[in-house]
């Protein structure tokens, strides 16, 4: 049976510090079919040099397509990077982002073999140097909560893009939630149609990206989201106005080294 192609979406801006271990994970899979589209915001930094030194390393330059131009943030790079693609199956990995295992696509690509599977994701390891590290399983609960799924660890299926459309460019920090309530509105029993890979996390994914450092911003957008795809609901609002005042303790108990606090939580939350 021909392999199903993979394509992962990598936006990046000015990326240098961080890309090179984001495309050796990509580069070293032992799949044989897939590809990795950079949509570069014009980097002027090192970025591209990096990734083509790996892939050129590995000896597949011809599976790395590097595409720099001006981009309209991270929802519309994605956006890009979807139109682009020409894998079966479509992945986005943050630049700052990364893949455990070098035997992930193969094991991924099995799982699509099965038609009812519009969906596969998983488990990430949270790498945060301030409020701690730990592992990351799917919250799997109520959208009108929180994201029920780990983005950064999610690979669909090409034609859900094609069905449904791609990401609202007017948010900035929850696209991908967004991107989730209007599926879940679209789509019947759409949670249904998604496998949890447990075998072991999928992504490292590292504290300090977009929604982490603007995460009270995030939070609106929470709301926003909701609201958009008709889902806004007395439980939304009293699980926003939880995170709301989450976010803004953290920011206070913070600067006095209270953070012990936050990691008691985070590991409640996440266990």
């Amino acid at each position: 049976m021909q392999s199903v192609k993979i394509s992962v979406i990598t936006p990046t801006s000015n990326s240098a510090k961080t890309i090179q271990q984001c495309a050796e994970s990509v580069a070293s899979q032992n799949y044989p079919s897939f590809e990795h589209l950079i949509i570069d915001n014009v980097s002027i930094d090192s970025t591209q040099e990096k990734v083509l030194s790996v892939y050129s390393a590995a000896a597949k330059t011809d599976l790395c397509k590097f595409i720099s131009e001006k981009d309209n943030g991270i929802s519309d790079a994605f956006n890009k990077g979807i139109e682009k693609s020409s894998g079966e199956i479509v992945a986005i990995l943050n630049s700052d982002d990364s893949y455990l295992s070098k035997n992930l696509f193969e094991k991924i690509a099995k799982l699509f073999c099965d038609e009812n599977v519009f969906f596969v994701h998983g488990d990430v390891f949270f790498k945060d140097e301030i409020y701690g590290s730990n592992v990351r399983k799917p919250l799997l609960c109520p959208v009108t909560y929180a994201m029920p799924y780990n983005h950064p660890t999610m690979f669909f299926r090409k034609k859900i893009y094609d069905l449904y459309g791609g990401f609202d460019t007017s948010f900035k920090y929850a696209m991908d939630f967004e991107f989730i309530c209007k599926l879940m509105v679209k789509i019947q029993n759409f949670s249904d149609h998604g496998y949890y890979y447990q075998e072991e996390p999928i992504t490292l994914v590292s504290g300090g990206g977009a929604s982490w450092t603007q995460e009270e911003r995030a939070v609106h957008e929470f709301k926003e989201a909701l609201t958009k795809n008709k889902l806004w609901t007395p439980e939304a609002e009293q699980a926003y106005r939880n995170r709301l005042r989450r976010v803004k303790m953290k920011k206070t108990f913070a600067p006095f080294g209270i953070r012990h606090l936050v990691k008691v939580w985070r590991v409640f939350k996440w266990k």
